[in-house]
């Protein structure tokens, strides 16, 4: 089954990351896939955990054939290893340019120009962390919920890139400070954003059916949308072909339940239902690479 842990980093290390930041100032992004060919065989050999949690994935959830699970398992190994190098090659070198299409970009605009703030709601699936490349600075802030266990080389080229493009992270804390940036983002009307298909520690959880399977997602940012009776949408940002990635926006219903719980259990449910479309559309783009579905 896999173990039931999910450590939040980025994969390479401090030198395998610095490395490939140095080569992107003037390397190619075409031949450093190519490279990812030979590559992958190796890291399903020696990544036990990842390669068990995305066999399950298929053939438990995706109901894949046995003989073509490898196939698939080697296919998401290849994509996340894509979506690894489109950050670094960003990072390396900002003019280097990708196309995005915008499936629902006025429900955004719509959001961005009233005055109160707004929370998006993602996924670890396609590249999220790309997103603000894709639009033209605005007013308000973006302020992303990142887990502060990244390599520091990971952490420093991406607080760069942040403060180039209107971002302004909040790192989880384990004292829980944090939870006073979140509001203090919301009531100045800017832009609260966190995956919500992940769990850390004794985050509040509720189990939901996702692709057949029971599976627990963090109530966090749902519960912020019903405290502060704010909207939230969910966006995913997933990699079509070479250079273009297509983002999916979609604004969550609200309803007006007794008990608050119940209203926040309801939003959940909605981004579970959201997120499992988008991920039966991209299966091999969803990394999954730890047993995120209870036994």
């Amino acid at each position: 089954m896999g173990e039931k842990k999910w450590s939040g980093k980025t994969h390479g290390g401090n030198f395998g990351q610095k490395s490939i930041y140095y080569y992107f100032q003037f390397g190619s992004l075409r031949l450093i896939y190519g490279l990812l060919f030979f590559i992958i065989p190796f890291y399903m050999i020696f990544s036990r955990k990842g390669y068990r949690a995305s066999k399950w994935y298929a053939q438990n959830c995706l109901h894949i054939d046995k003989w073509k699970i490898p196939f698939f398992v080697y296919r998401n190994f290849l994509s996340f290893g894509k979506i690894f190098l489109d950050r670094f090659a960003i990072f390396g070198n900002p003019k280097r340019k990708f196309r995005f299409t915008i499936e629902n970009n006025h429900l955004f605009k719509e959001l961005l120009h009233q005055q109160k703030g707004f929370l998006i709601a993602s996924a670890h699936i396609g590249n999220y962390e790309i997103l603000s490349y894709a639009f033209e600075q605005f007013d308000k802030k973006i302020c992303p919920i990142l887990y502060g266990a990244e390599a520091e080389v990971f952490q420093k080229l991406r607080t760069q890139f942040f403060q180039k493009h209107n971002l302004e992270p909040i790192i989880l804390k384990e004292d829980g400070t944090h939870i006073f940036e979140i509001h203090n983002a919301l009531k100045t009307g800017n832009i609260v954003s966190m995956p919500a298909d992940r769990t850390m520690g004794n985050t509040k959880t509720f189990d939901m059916e996702f692709l057949g399977k029971t599976a627990p997602f963090p109530a966090g940012i749902f519960h912020l949308s019903a405290t502060f009776n704010l909207p939230i949408v969910t966006m995913f940002v997933v990699k079509e072909n070479y250079r273009h990635y297509k983002i999916y926006i979609e604004k969550l219903i609200k309803t007006e339940k007794e008990k608050k719980e119940d209203n926040v259990q309801f939003l959940c449910n909605e981004y579970v239902k959201s997120l499992e479309k988008i991920v039966r559309q991209y299966p091999e783009q969803w990394y999954n690479f730890y047993q995120f579905w209870e036994k």
